[in-house]
């Protein structure tokens, strides 16, 4: 029997060793498919389009933060606000991969990934010397692999993730310097690398200098107290250095905190304990209660990781210390000018917060592991329920672009204007919606010129000058608007303007964070006494004796990702107090006989902007509209034209909005009618 165990004690020890491992293993594949799923699957907003841009810029625009904005009319030089490092590393991606969101956010979702194995490694650091509970490991690295901030974060195509991962990451050297008692040049090497990394990844970096140049300063007082002085004092000098021109830079020059609130602790403090603890995907009001008990974990793990000489000794002060730097530096920032928004830019906070809940939860477990696991599932619970939310309630979804650039996929024709407010978000509109012309900004094309509205670096009576030479002879005015900055214009002069001098046909609102909607505008309403003489295709077809269809126009030759543009007269014949809807359809007879569809479009004249039940008898209503893009057709060369064209049909029928009853064709004019009685065969291609 002794000789059994003997023989079977190398593999016991070898399973108790490896267990740990497979378990870090399984948290972080559990964190990288946590926060890679559906990772494309929200639309980029604004932010991450200022991301998209700068990381496609050149190597030294990178570098430097140059971002150029346009409005059509003039190009101005701006300059983000970030360190380069998260831009360079995503341009990089970005040249391999391409600009998908997908690949837009893969550095952040590595990083957030990254995170579960750094604080780990950093608990472990600090159980080693006695700081930690031997479970805190375990738990913290649980905890920043369901962590809601950093799933909403590692999504999101901006550096956020990369700043939290980096400020735990910079620690571990100093911390495992103050335990050993020395660091070989690989490790001094690492920490170099990784502090240079921090500072050019975030400005607040430089308010964990401090803490860095005190681990130092303890490590250097054991062999000589006054190069450890001079040392310290050097860093933090540089530090304060390094801050000061971040202030005047971000503060000053940018004026980065013209739109932040005044803040104070009592603010700060609930605001950082609910993002760090549930996310941004809950309802503070809702959860207070678990973010308190979030709050009385971590200070318990707070007061083991302070409870003896030893603790400190060996960097328990540490998590405690990264926390309260930069809070206490904020708030002393802040009585010079206002420098927080929300808890996004304290995300430096996140890993330390993570740290003290592992080892509050393992003060737990050495009391009494049912309560500890009772704790960790109220916490993992919580978490899941925020995730939820997440990917779940539309009011946690980005900016709706996508819905929008298929709401006007089809629609923006030759012909159209194209306004963008404000032109800030060019970017964000150039992404998403059908502009093919716009080739990275607003801009005079041959199609649909673009151009932002309101027009930059202009008082305003020169945007409304330029604004009615743009509109006029035009078909169409599209405003797209986004309220990311709705300090580009205020008082929504803008809208105020095109209201006042255009006709407004439409306007749709769309979910978003930032007031996200489309309108559409003519030049002036399009009800006319007669015909224009221009008009070519006169069609004089009455449809149930109520409507008659005068004419047709259709636009020059699209390229396919553009509509046919599509002007149709029409006139009321008789009075109606119905409202009636059109089917314009482009059809090919195939060789066996069968037709297809090839574009229709289906509406209420201007989309009930100008309803059939508001036409005078006698007066025309020029209706600018338009087929969506398809493969249109185009005869070989040397192919016969008239045989070509016999293949194609363009046809249109009239029926009740709410009964769907089509109206029968009772005058077919220049058309003819089909077999149904009910269609018109309109003349529609040259033949």
């Amino acid at each position: 029997m002794t000789n059994t165990m003997q023989a079977s004690s190398p593999t016991t020890k070898q399973t108790q060793r490896a267990w740990p491992r497979v378990l870090l293993l399984f948290l972080i594949l559990l964190a990288f498919a946590r926060v890679t799923w559906q990772l494309g699957g929200k639309d980029l907003w604004w932010d991450e389009t200022l991301s998209l841009q700068r990381a496609e810029s050149s190597l030294p625009d990178i570098l430097l933060g140059r971002l150029v904005m346009s409005d059509g009319f003039t190009q101005v030089a701006t300059t983000d606000q970030h360190p380069f490092l998260f831009f360079l590393l995503q341009g990089l991606l970005l040249r391999l991969a391409g600009d998908s969101e997908y690949a837009l956010r893969f550095v952040p979702a590595m990083a957030a990934t990254l995170l579960v194995p750094s604080v780990w490694a950093f608990a472990r650091r600090l159980q080693r010397g006695d700081a930690f509970p031997p479970s805190s490991p375990y738990w913290a690295a649980l905890l920043a692999a369901v962590s809601p901030f950093f799933l909403w974060y590692g999504q999101e195509a901006r550096p956020y993730a990369l700043w939290a991962v980096l400020a735990v990451l910079s620690a571990y050297p100093p911390a495992r310097l103050i335990q050993e008692g020395g660091l070989s040049r690989a490790w001094i090497a690492g920490y170099i690398a990784l502090l240079l990394m921090f500072l050019t990844s975030h400005y607040y970096a430089v308010f964990l200098l401090p803490v860095h140049a005190l681990l130092l300063y303890l490590w250097l007082a054991e062999r000589s107290r006054v190069k450890a002085a001079i040392i310290a004092a050097g860093l933090v000098l540089g530090g304060a250095a390094l801050a000061a021109a971040a202030f005047w830079f971000i503060i000053v020059a940018q004026q980065g905190g013209g739109n932040f609130p005044s803040i104070s602790l009592s603010i700060l403090g609930p605001d950082l304990l609910n993002a760090f603890s549930l996310g941004l995907s809950v309802d503070l009001a809702d959860v207070w209660l678990l973010d308190l008990l979030f709050g009385v974990i971590a200070a318990a793990g707070a007061a083991w990781s302070l409870r003896s000489r030893r603790s400190l000794r060996n960097g328990g002060w540490l998590p405690v210390t990264l926390i309260a730097a930069p809070i206490l530096a904020i708030l002393v920032v802040n009585v010079f000018s206002p420098a927080y928004m929300n808890a996004r830019h304290m995300s430096l906070l996140g890993g330390p917060f993570i740290l003290l809940l592992g080892a509050g939860l393992g003060v737990a477990w050495r009391l009494r592991p049912w309560f500890s696991l009772l704790l960790g599932a109220a916490l993992i619970l919580g978490s899941g329920c925020s995730t939820f939310n997440y990917f779940t309630v539309e009011q946690y979804a980005k900016d709706d672009f996508s819905r929008l650039g298929n709401q006007l996929d089809g629609h923006i024709a030759p012909g159209d204007l194209v306004l963008i407010k404000p032109p800030f978000a060019w970017r964000a509109f150039a992404y998403y919606l059908p502009l093919a012309t716009m080739t990275g900004m607003p801009g005079a094309n041959q199609n649909a010129p673009t151009f932002g509205a309101p027009m930059l670096e202009r008082d305003w009576d020169e945007r409304f000058a330029l604004m009615d030479e743009l509109t006029r002879d035009k078909r169409r005015i599209w405003l797209l608007i986004s309220g990311t900055h709705p300090y580009a214009d205020l008082q929504g002069r803008t809208e105020g303007w095109l209201d006042d001098n255009l006709f407004k046909v439409q306007e749709t609102t769309y979910f978003s964070h930032s007031s996200l909607k489309s309108a559409l505008y003519l030049p002036e309403v399009p009800v006319y006494e007669s015909l224009p003489d221009s008009l070519h295709n006169r069609v004089d077809a009455v449809l149930g004796d109520t409507i008659r269809l005068a004419g047709i126009e259709l636009g020059a030759p699209a390229t396919p990702d553009l509509a046919l543009p599509v002007t149709l007269y029409w006139e009321a014949v008789t009075p109606t107090d119905r409202r009636y809807k059109y089917a314009l359809r482009l059809t090919e007879i195939r060789d066996d006989g069968a037709t297809e569809t090839l574009s229709v479009s289906e509406r209420e004249p201007y989309d009930g902007a100008i309803p059939t039940i508001y036409w005078d008898p006698g007066k025309i209503i020029v209706e600018y509209s338009e087929l969506p893009p398809a493969k249109w057709p185009q005869p070989p060369d040397g192919a016969d034209a008239e045989a070509f064209w016999a293949r194609y049909r363009l046809t249109l029928q009239v029926y009740d909005a709410e009964t769907l009853e089509p109206l029968p064709v009772t005058q077919a004019g220049a058309a003819e009618t089909a077999e149904d009685g009910h269609t018109l065969i309109l003349p529609c291609c040259p033949r």
